[in-house]
């Protein structure tokens, strides 16, 4: 999509739904829009609306989608105008902090017939009710899974050379900074998701995130062997430099990092290995792509003789991950039965009296 940039702000990850909404809103930003409403009252419809008014009047916008449907939503910003617009409703439940003079509620609940919703209590209390089991089996399957990476990360930290690779870090982290331009103004830092455990599987925006990016370090590497240990060093090294950094989180554990973009040096360090890969269009034109294989750190007769461990756990991890999508995605198919009961009792020339005012923003 031309003139935008895709992210995830929220993520179904190990540790649970996590949210990094908080990020959506820049130093810029002076409007806060939130939209408030139940399942299928038009919230995404309407930031897709006001983002596609934004593209045609030639004005970047950065789109955040959902997690838990892909399709959907959660968030929309156009800096040029310092405007954010945000799903307010759980689980990313947000309320003003500063009402009117920088946030704002938007309501679509106030366009729909609430007689009409009434007759139906009980089928949508079992359906919100359902929806909260789903994603509960769903980070149950996370949390198991966690376990089980974490135990082949440990077959592999058995076979690491770390001395090795804390040489190599060092010189890199030098060879970083010394070639950072001199810092001026009060650095930003900002935290999202490049992609996200959804009911599609696990998908990532990365040809969109990377559009402007001329320099990349590609880190592979197997689970254990330091990719998210190296990023934060890197993160560390260019924040305590004055720079500014976008960190994108780990869309299965959110403690950890998938990327480190550098903006001054218009440089990514990114894992590279599976779930990661990705494909930039063979238009976008690259100064310099580096490829760091801490594969090279481990001691291959080590690894070997967990060789037999390590398959059966990989084995196990990726059917504990495929049955977490599997719930995520019930959990969708639910919603939609849900949204069916809120849209018929929406009034939507309501609903597009609202859009009207927020295109006469733009």
């Amino acid at each position: 999509m031309k003139n935008c940039q895709e992210f995830f702000a929220g993520g179904n990850t190990c540790r649970g739904f996590y949210s990094l909404f908080r990020y959506i809103s820049g130093p810029k930003t002076d409007r806060l829009i939130i939209i408030k409403g139940g399942p299928g009252t038009g919230k995404s419809t309407l930031m897709k609306q006001v983002g596609q008014q934004a593209r045609e009047k030639n004005l970047f916008t950065e789109l955040f989608y959902c997690s838990s449907d892909q399709n959907s939503l959660d968030g929309l910003s156009v800096p040029a105008l310092g405007l954010v617009l945000v799903d307010g409703t759980a689980p990313h439940a947000i309320d003003p902090k500063i009402p009117g003079a920088y946030d704002e509620i938007i309501n679509l609940g106030d366009c729909w017939d609430a007689a009409a919703l009434r007759p139906f209590k009980e089928e949508i209390a079992a359906l919100i009710h359902k929806n909260g089991e789903w994603f509960t089996q769903a980070y149950q399957y996370l949390q198991e899974a966690e376990i089980v990476l974490e135990k082949i990360r440990y077959f592999v930290r058995q076979a690491m050379d770390y001395p090795a690779l804390a040489q190599m870090t060092h010189r890199l982290l030098n060879q970083l900074v010394a070639s950072l331009p001199a810092a001026t103004g009060k650095r930003q830092e900002r935290h999202l998701f490049g992609g996200a455990i959804t009911p599609g599987g696990l998908i990532n925006f990365y040809p969109s995130i990377f559009q402007d990016i001329k320099r990349f370090y590609l880190l592979i590497g197997d689970h254990g062997s330091g990719k998210s240990t190296l990023l934060r060093h890197i993160h560390e090294a260019v924040a305590g430099a004055g720079h500014d950094t976008t960190v994108y989180r780990c869309a299965f554990d959110p403690d950890r990092c998938d990327a480190v973009v550098i903006p001054a040096l218009q440089t990514a360090f990114v894992k590279a290995t599976y779930p990661h890969s990705f494909a930039l269009p063979s238009s976008q034109p690259l100064q310099e792509q580096h490829i760091l294989a801490l594969g090279r750190f481990t001691k291959p007769a080590i690894l070997k003789s967990f060789a037999a461990e390590r398959a059966e756990s990989q084995d196990r991890f990726w059917y504990l991950l495929e049955k977490a999508v599997a719930m995520i995605r019930n959990a969708r198919e639910n919603h939609h039965q849900l949204e069916t009961f809120y849209t018929r009792s929406m009034d939507f020339g309501k609903v597009a009296a609202v859009r009207q005012k927020l295109l006469n923003l733009i």
